[in-house]
């Protein structure tokens, strides 16, 4: 669909792909997943009293769209206490529900529809960080600068050499690999540039003019949907870099303007 993204995999969902998850490292694997969960795991395998004081069962409670549950994770779980002596068991069942169990029908429909289309083996030729980056492109490296100007489409009075929108090239030029992408992410909701270069981008990047009166008046703003940026006219490039670093670097929405 012509559509931009940067997908993000945990590490054990990649070897999910690859067809070869080792189930030994599930609780490892956990603290990228849920860190809370993890930590409270933790504290129990480390706890030095007596585990029925803790008042837990063999089950996990869920809540599935507003409704709260417990699902046993062994027969008659609901009735079985945890110990001291059982305790070992009651961590990796906990693990194994949040790694693999409750996310099994999702991953296996996402795995079956991959391998539909290429080959598990061929997967298998990569580890799982090459593997992300096969999916999702490699981080860093910076935007051409020079690709994304050629291809940028100006609105509301601007045009391309008028001063506003040199200066904002010129600061564009200036920001690092990691600004760059906030940048485009805070105007294409993608930190990745398009993978056949800016041309193919639909809607192409556009920036349009917003008259101010007073550099405090406004602050860059974006329409994601449409790749449009709107920006100002700042007095001086000095003035303009600073409002749009604040801008892209609050991690704010809706309510920044």
């Amino acid at each position: 669909e012509g559509i931009t993204i940067h997908p993000q995999f945990a590490h054990f969902f990649l070897s999910f792909l690859r067809g070869d998850y080792n189930y030994l490292h599930m609780l490892s694997d956990l603290s990228t997943l849920d860190p809370t969960l993890y930590s409270n795991l933790m504290f129990l395998k480390t706890y030095d009293g007596d585990a029925e004081d803790l008042c837990l069962t063999f089950t996990v409670a869920t809540d599935d769209f507003g409704g709260n549950r417990e699902i046993e994770l062994m027969q008659n779980g609901l009735n079985i206490p945890v110990t001291n002596s059982n305790k070992r068991r009651y961590i990796e069942l906990v693990a194994k529900h949040h790694v693999c169990d409750r996310l099994k029908e999702q991953s296996e429909a996402f795995t079956r529809g991959l391998w539909d289309v290429i080959e598990r083996s061929w997967l298998q030729l990569f580890n799982e960080p090459e593997l992300q980056v096969l999916i999702s492109g490699a981080s860093g490296g910076g935007i051409d600068i020079d690709d994304m100007r050629a291809n940028t489409r100006y609105a509301g009075g601007f045009t391309s050499i008028d001063r506003t929108v040199h200066r904002f090239w010129n600061i564009m030029s200036s920001l690092s690999d990691e600004q760059q992408g906030l940048m485009l992410r805070f105007v294409t909701s993608c930190e990745r540039p398009p993978p056949l270069g800016f041309a193919s981008m639909n809607p192409p990047f556009t920036i349009q003019r917003m008259g101010i009166l007073r550099d405090s008046e406004r602050l860059p703003t974006a329409s994601t949907c449409f790749n449009l940026l709107k920006l100002p006219t700042y007095s001086s490039e000095k003035v303009m870099k600073s409002r749009i670093l604040y801008a892209i670097e609050s991690g704010t929405g809706f309510e920044l303007s």
